[in-house]
């Protein structure tokens, strides 16, 4: 396991690296090939194809921001019990003073429960496949139990009982063998 690890970390190192041209020489190759080279050469870099750091700024605020958004409501939701600014003689804000919840700790404590079950998809995957499953397991069982092993048990049973029904008419003298040709044509 750890050695297909390792190939994918080496593969994801150097996925960088396709399509970039370690010459200056010009290289014309294939379609993919033209296709995976930058038009920017990333290793030489002149002044005109420069990147204006201006505009990576502006782009890239928005993903950012984002992420940021997302690591906020993360801590926010999923806080330790214990704040380091406890100890220290400054206001926290996540700690009231009031001793009975807001209406806004409420909706917390709703979110919190509802993420904690990953959305009750626990639950609704309890309640529609595996309770399904389950009635089909236990109808599977019955009908296996009861009417496939129960076919050559009857058959079993009622040719036991056949038998001995032939054996006592048919000691009789003659009555049974009448029985018999009957009970072979029907089966």
């Amino acid at each position: 396991m750890l050695f297909s690890m390792l190939v994918l970390v080496l593969f994801t190192f150097f996925v960088g690296s396709i399509g970039i041209s370690f010459s200056q020489e010009p290289i014309d190759l294939d379609i993919l090939s033209k296709l995976l080279i930058p038009s920017i050469d990333l290793l030489h870099h002149n002044s005109k194809n420069s990147v204006d750091w201006y505009e990576f700024f502006t782009n890239a605020t928005f993903s950012v921001s984002i992420a940021f958004f997302g690591i906020f409501i993360a801590s926010f939701f999923y806080k330790l019990v214990f704040s380091s600014l406890q100890n220290l003689n400054l206001f926290n804000l996540f700690q009231k003073s009031v001793p009975k919840k807001m209406i806004a700790d409420k909706i917390i404590d709703v979110i919190y429960d509802w993420s904690y079950n990953r959305g009750y998809i626990d639950a609704f995957f309890e309640v529609s496949l595996i309770a399904s499953v389950r009635k089909v397991a236990k109808f599977n069982y019955f009908f296996d139990r009861q009417v496939i092993d129960g076919i050559p048990n009857g058959i079993g049973i009622s040719s036991f009982f056949i038998g001995e029904a032939i054996k006592y008419v048919g000691g009789g003298g003659g009555g049974g063998d009448e029985f018999l040709r009957i009970f072979s044509f029907l089966y």
